[in-house]
């Protein structure tokens, strides 16, 4: 849901009437609906604004994902930086820290 609002938004001054004239609720991807539209006017301190209501679900990552993309990072670091030893620093690393390259934090 996505809430579109008629409210003041000139920081300098107090709006001469309420801060938020009108709102109406609206589904995720509507245009503005017209009677907020019809309400505004150029150079009168209000402005139309929009925020979200509602938001989606926050994705998690698996444990096997989390891992995979350290170590994938982790290899193209060392890769990166010391080429002739990667092998080597990446198992002390590995041997350092288990437990983050398990993704288990």
């Amino acid at each position: 849901m996505v809430r579109y609002s008629l409210a003041w938004r000139n920081p300098h001054t107090q709006p001469p009437g309420p801060r938020v004239l009108h709102a109406v609720l609206v589904t995720r991807g509507e245009k503005c609906p017209q009677e907020i539209l019809d309400l505004w006017s150029p150079g009168c301190g209000y402005a139309v604004t929009w925020e979200l209501v509602t938001q989606r679900p926050i994705r998690r990552w698996s444990k096997k994902a989390r891992a995979r993309v350290r170590r994938k990072n982790l290899e193209r670091r060392m890769t990166t930086k010391f080429p002739l030893f990667a092998t080597v620093f990446i198992a002390q690393e590995l041997e350092k820290r288990p437990q983050y390259y398990e993704g288990d934090y």
